[in-house]
């Protein structure tokens, strides 16, 4: 018997990622701060206590940054859509616009679905997700025209 499953369909990281992304983001902060402390106790003159102060900043940076991009990222399938928050690209993507899809074989735990689009600001879109493709989100991309693909 098959089950159907009602939208929309939500695919983010669990909770096991995002706790290490928040575990991350702290021993980051902490090698900047330990960096910038160092750097100004020990380091003789100004220009060396500023640059090195400076570089303890790039962890903190990515911290403060790189794990709020990645704790949004989510993929959202509705009947008729698919709203993707991406590292960079936020995207919706009507079953309408898309001329092609192409599904590689899925590999290292994550799948990929390549879409190519009529009627967007960017032709082609690569989505990503950790995980494994679930029923409902293999019936939806199957609906769509298919190029080549790579299925194993």
């Amino acid at each position: 018997m098959e089950t159907t499953k009602t939208y929309p369909q939500v695919y983010q990281f669990g909770p096991v990622f995002k706790t290490f992304l928040v575990m991350a983001a702290f021993a980051l902060i902490a090698v900047g701060v330990t960096g910038a402390i160092q750097s100004y106790a020990r380091m003789d003159g100004v220009a060396t206590q500023f640059a090195g102060i400076l570089l303890s900043m790039i962890p903190i940076a990515a911290a403060l940054f790189g794990a709020p991009m990645l704790w949004r990222c989510k993929l959202t399938l509705h009947e008729d859509r698919l709203v993707y928050n991406g590292l960079i690209v936020d995207a919706v993507i009507r079953k309408s616009d898309v001329l092609e899809a192409l599904t590689p074989a899925p590999q290292y735990g994550m799948f990929q679905i390549f879409l190519t689009l009529a009627g967007h600001p960017f032709k082609r879109l690569h989505l990503a997700v950790l995980g494994h493709m679930d029923d409902a989100l293999e019936r939806w991309v199957n609906a769509l025209p298919h190029g080549q693909t790579s299925r194993v």
